[in-house]
């Protein structure tokens, strides 16, 4: 639908997706991210793809990959001592 709103798009892929709406992205086939307001009003058109993006927060915790760092470190200075 051209007419339909950015909100209400978003809200029928929570409803079946299960997906919260805050992290949904919406892209256009033209690689133009869609913002509020109406799907026309962003230039979406009938026969366009719209990408669904997730915004998600990824990668390890500092804490962890420092600590991971540390023994990989601590492991490869014994192998080093066992070589020689």
């Amino acid at each position: 639908e051209a007419d339909a709103s950015v909100e209400s798009l978003k809200l029928m892929i929570e409803n079946k997706d299960f997906v919260p709406g805050h992290l949904i992205r919406l892209v256009n086939a033209d690689s133009e991210e869609i913002e509020g307001g109406s799907l026309a009003a962003n230039g979406v058109e009938e026969d366009d793809t719209i990408t669904l993006l997730l915004d998600v927060n990824g990668g390890m915790r500092r804490k962890w990959r420092k600590k991971r760092m540390r023994r990989l470190r601590r492991k490869r200075r014994k192998m080093r001592q066992r070589a020689r």
